[in-house]
């Protein structure tokens, strides 16, 4: 009996030399207390913190709320990160600069403002390749982009947006996010006086682009504008499943609402007072599937189809 638990307690001894630890997560905190502390060398020192370690970065700075001026974008590539600012926090980039460029990591963002991002590439408060990114209640104001998505530009990975307004974003396209050929899933968001400024600008304040896959439940797009699709345009290849739904007050040239030349699927869902110059006031079905379903659609005006036209494929 003596000998059994001599070898019993040998493995447990090597079993706990051996068995891989998880790295303890490496948070940080921006600021001691002072509003004066919270400066962007204290962010970035939190941010190197972080990304060594899975962390979470939090803020210190006082009951108001705190304005964080960035001069230069900050990288997440080398760790998982989450930033939370309390509702407290607003930060502001600086001319020609994004906020974020998340490379392959997941880069979890809430609770706070991101305002006047001014990237003269994709994505003018986040460019995201590869990266796996959960934003929960944050604001996007005034961020733009010279090229595509004037807040959010994401490739080849996914995206997660809940309880988030974007707001006076601006791009050559796709106004507020730009979807290129990520999984997006959008869940009480609202889209409000976004623009796609290009001479053949698309999606006021969606372009779900090629092989993107687009979910949007519980959200309200209001008084965006593009030549195609001043709400949401829906390119070739992409597909896109709307739930629950407002499109109101969009404008441009075709497909005041959506523009579809993919596979769209649409319930329960509104459409009213949305306008263009050509086809579709509320939705314009190009070479498309479109399925609809439970959703009405009220005032909408164009040259031709004023609620819906459809061109070349099917409206079910």
């Amino acid at each position: 009996m003596k000998r059994a638990w001599t070898v019993c307690w040998v493995v447990l001894v090597l079993a706990a030399i051996f068995t891989p630890r998880s790295a303890n997560a490496a948070n940080a905190v921006v600021g001691n207390g002072s509003p004066a502390s919270c400066t962007e060398a204290a962010f970035d020192a939190a941010l190197a913190t972080a990304s060594n370690g899975g962390g979470t970065i939090t803020f210190n700075c006082g009951p108001a709320v705190k304005t964080i001026n960035f001069t230069v974008s900050k990288f997440l590539t080398l760790g998982n990160v989450t930033i939370d600012g309390d509702n407290r926090i607003v930060l502001k980039a600086g001319n020609a600069e994004r906020h974020f460029f998340a490379g392959p990591v997941t880069f979890r963002l809430r609770n706070i403002t991101l305002r006047e991002g001014d990237s003269l590439v994709s994505g003018g408060a986040i460019e995201a390749s590869g990266a796996q990114v959960i934003v929960d209640n944050v604001q996007f104001l005034s961020n733009r982009s010279s090229v595509t998505g004037g807040a959010i530009y994401c490739y080849d990975g996914s995206l997660i947006v809940r309880n988030s307004r974007f707001e006076n974003s601006s791009a050559g396209t796709g106004g507020a996010i730009f979807n290129d050929g990520c999984t997006v899933e959008l869940d009480t968001v609202t889209f409000r006086n976004n623009r796609a400024t290009g001479s053949l600008g698309r999606g006021g304040a969606v372009e779900n682009g090629p092989l993107g896959a687009l979910t949007v439940r519980n959200s309200r797009f209001e008084s965006n504008s593009a030549l195609d699709g001043g709400g949401l345009f829906v390119a070739g290849g992409s597909t896109a499943t709307l739930d629950s739904a407002t499109f109101v007050g969009n404008s441009g040239g075709y497909g005041g609402g959506i523009e579809n030349s993919g596979a769209l699927t649409l319930a329960n869902s509104l459409f009213q007072g949305n306008t263009v110059t050509g086809s579709g006031g509320g939705l314009w079905n190009i070479d498309g599937v479109a399925q609809v379903q439970r959703t009405s659609f009220i005032n909408n005006r164009a040259y031709e189809g004023g609620g819906i036209n459809s061109y070349g494929n099917a409206v079910e």
